[in-house]
């Protein structure tokens, strides 16, 4: 053992150099990938990495690696269900999430930025609890008898209790010996910010689990690179793609599991398509595997989740006013189905705009402090008396020469209102005329020209500039007799006098006056493509006492496909609006470059004297040192890239790759779920960074395992070994009060106050 002290020489020969390493020959066809030696380590390293069961037990491991197993998931069994219920009113998210399970439970439509698979799940756990839905769980509500909220989260929990043992076989999968893949494990169960994230009902812990799950599955995978196409090549590649699946329907975060499975597949497939001896017919094979897998079975998953949400969601709310009408329509308890069919003059009507962040056409009695300084013309979300309009038809179609030559002031012409016909809207509680002005620009989108409401006793109030030309585009094929109807018949209106096309623009009005609601305008423009959804208007509400309501549903056509991108458009349109107000501090709220380090821990509940307190705060010994391998491995590589630039790079074959190749997986999983924070504009979380965390803390036992063995005999591992858990798990008990939750007065709590920024004793943001 004189050698390990001598040098640093358990992965190294000195008489190797870098420059003769080159991918062993393969015969044709066998394999796309380069041959690994057998023995992955040498010394004490091969001691450790050649243990493991029967090939027969290849993924799982002998009965020595599902003992360990098990006896992993019991101490995380210990650690996420002590005193789970101790609580017992709604915690923190616990109001949006077990709401929106209930929503499942009475089939009842809602809408949340995040995809449905984790809140049907949390929809499953109430249902399996005997919930009946009608609880609403307001926040600090005590939940009631009938509430079995004790199991729900036992339920949720569990995806927390499983990415302890996917921790240890993601390890062993990454050629890490026993003891050391156990030392991940547990880094995994004793964090308390992993652990106190699991304890409630929220949809970190399903995030987490199946984030867990995918990089188990693909590490699996991996390890079967060297026999393509074979069963268990197949087994962990379909596996993979299922998972990823899972992981992107629970949240979009899950995206980056996507990414990093994706950076390696095209490294692959490159290495394959160097590779010349690989017959292309096996090299498209490869391709199509991986399509066929990675990306058409995550799809089909993703979709098929939605599947079953629209299935289940059957039920009407008002949140589903962003759905295509086709869909609203075939929702019991919808409150547009049944209206008259036909638009005639006198008929009131609410005008919705195919850009679902726009919502209705829109006018109320506040004027633009800018241009024409008329009432202003905006679009509004939401169902409102000022979004009601009655339309008269001024001429109809092919009885004038010239648009710009009709007048307002002419008799309405009574009868169905179709295309080419000449209208008139009047705000219903204004009365006021939608007026288009060719002398004044657009508040924000300078291009267009601004669209107002004109008072009827203002000159020029019914001129030609408050006509326009109805356009029917694209109606629903059993509508399409020349006529406009509610729901099915998207229509232009075209200013008569301009011929300046309405449209929502995208942007939003100032906060300060225009309440951050949508700008309307009008396009001037004839070469533009208006035939897009910003031109484009549907009546979605449709009031004449004198017609006959019929049922507008059986002339309505849906589509799964055009109501899965509607809903994913709105999540994000949502998602992009829960931006930050920077006038003021909210407490809960903390950036992503104070995330590693854990600087500002979160508050998850009141922090009253009574009250049961609960801190996410983690492990500070894991945070600082997964933080700290993940920002110093860059400089290990330019380190190395130095080295092998001065053939002093002296690996053995093949033992590099192995080691980079688990290292890249674990740092880029980390890196993936990190560095996109910074792109976002919307508000941030420090459980956002729990996914991130997860790949680094493996990380930091694999670069412990890998750091040590270069240096240390297999004794000094072991000790390392011990001090790293024993450490720990000691800071996990000591911080335990916070995750298990803390009854007293929190000044009684002592030792708390590692970094000053903790809000442990006093919170300088809180208000």
């Amino acid at each position: 053992m004189a050698s390990y002290r001598g040098k640093p020489a358990v992965f190294y020969d000195q008489s190797t150099n870098f420059d003769d390493m080159h991918l062993p020959a393969r015969p044709a066809g066998f394999s796309a990938y380069p041959t690994a030696s057998k023995g992955t380590h040498s010394g004490t390293t091969a001691a450790f990495a050649n243990r493991g069961g029967s090939r027969r037990w290849a993924w799982l491991g002998g009965t020595s690696e599902r003992a360990m197993i098990l006896m992993l998931t019991l101490v995380a069994v210990v650690t996420k269900l002590y005193r789970i219920g101790r609580r017992n009113s709604v915690s923190w998210d616990e109001a949006h999430f077990g709401k929106f399970g209930a929503y499942y439970l009475n089939q009842t439509f809602y809408h949340d930025v995040h995809p449905p698979l984790a809140k049907m799940l949390v929809g499953l756990s109430e249902l399996l609890a005997g919930h009946n839905g009608s609880f609403d769980f307001k926040g600090g509500h005590t939940y009631p008898a009938y509430v079995n909220y004790r199991f729900m989260r036992v339920f949720n929990a569990g995806f927390g209790i499983a990415l302890t043992p996917m921790a240890y076989v993601t390890c062993r999968r990454l050629r890490m010996p026993t003891e050391f893949a156990a030392m991940a494990a547990l880094f995994v169960t004793f964090d308390n910010a992993l652990c106190v994230m699991s304890r409630f009902i929220l949809l970190d812990a399903p995030l987490l689990g199946f984030t867990g799950l995918a990089l188990t599955m693909f590490a699996c995978f991996y390890r079967q690179r060297q026999h393509p196409f074979s069963t268990d090549w197949w087994r962990f590649l379909l596996l993979t793609g299922l998972s990823l699946g899972l992981v992107a329907s629970a949240k979009w975060v899950g995206l980056f599991a996507v990414a990093l499975v994706g950076c390696f597949t095209i490294v692959e497939l490159f290495e394959m398509y160097c590779n010349t001896r690989l017959p292309m017919r096996i090299y498209a094979k490869h391709w199509a595997a991986r399509i066929v897998t990675l990306i058409v079975i995550p799809l089909c998953v993703y979709a098929l989740c939605f599947k079953v949400h629209f299935s289940v969601l059957s039920r009407y709310r008002p949140a589903a006013s962003f759905m295509p009408i086709g869909f609203q329509t075939k929702m019991r308890g919808n409150p547009i189905s049944r209206q008259p069919y036909e638009i005639h003059t006198g008929s009131a009507v609410r005008l919705q705009s195919h850009t679902s962040a726009t919502g209705y056409l829109h006018s109320h009695s506040h004027n633009y402090p800018m241009g024409s300084m008329r009432q202003q013309i905006t679009g509004y979300g939401y169902a409102d008396p000022n979004n009601i309009w009655n339309i008269r038809r001024v001429a109809a179609a092919g009885s004038f020469q010239h648009a710009e030559d009709v007048l307002g002031t002419d008799d309405p012409i009574a009868g169905a209102i179709g295309n080419g016909d000449i209208v008139a809207l009047q705000h219903n509680s204004t009365n006021t005329y939608l007026h288009a002005d060719p002398g004044f620009e657009a508040p924000f989108s300078k291009q267009y020209k601004e669209v107002s409401a004109m008072k009827d006793s203002e000159p020029g109030a019914l001129s030609s500039n408050s006509l326009w030309v109805v356009e029917i585009v694209n109606p629903e094929r059993r509508m399409d007799d020349g006529h406009i109807h509610p729901l099915g018949t998207p229509i232009r209106l075209r200013s008569a006098a301009m011929g300046c096309t309405l449209l929502s623009t995208g942007e939003r009005l100032d906060k300060n006056w225009g309440w951050n609601q949508a700008e309307i305008a009008c396009d001037i423009d004839k070469s533009s493509a208006q035939d897009s959804k910003g031109y484009l208007w549907t009546i979605e509400r449709h009031i004449n006492a004198n017609m006959t309501s019929v049922n507008l549903g059986k002339f309505m056509s849906s589509s799964f496909l055009r109501d899965l991108g509607a809903v994913n458009r709105q999540m994000w349109i949502t998602n992009n609006a829960l931006v930050p107000d920077h006038d003021k501090h909210n407490v809960l709220e903390s950036g992503p470059t104070s995330w590693p380090f854990m600087v500002y821990p979160m508050r998850m509940v009141g922090w009253d004297d009574d009250s049961i307190k609960y801190l996410e705060i983690g492990n500070p010994l894991l945070w600082w040192a997964s933080a700290t391998v993940c920002l110093v491995f860059p400089l290990q590589l330019f380190y190395w890239l130095v080295c092998w630039q001065r053939r002093s790079f002296n690996w053995k074959q093949g033992q590099f790759r192995d080691y980079i190749e688990g290292a890249m997986m674990l740092w880029g999983g980390w890196l993936l779920h990190y560095l996109p924070f910074f792109l976002m504009g919307r508000v941030t979380y420090l459980h956002h960074y729990l996914p991130a965390l997860y790949f680094s803390i493996l990380f930091l036992a694999y670069q412990i395992f890998h750091t040590c063995s270069w240096y240390m005999n297999r004794r000094g591992l072991i000790r390392v070994l011990y001090v790293c858990v024993s450490v720990v798990v000691f800071t996990f008990w000591w911080f335990s009060p916070l995750t298990y939750g803390w009854d007293k007065p929190i000044k009684d709590l002592k030792g708390m106050q590692w970094v000053s920024s903790w809000p442990v004793y006093t919170d300088k943001f809180a208000f």
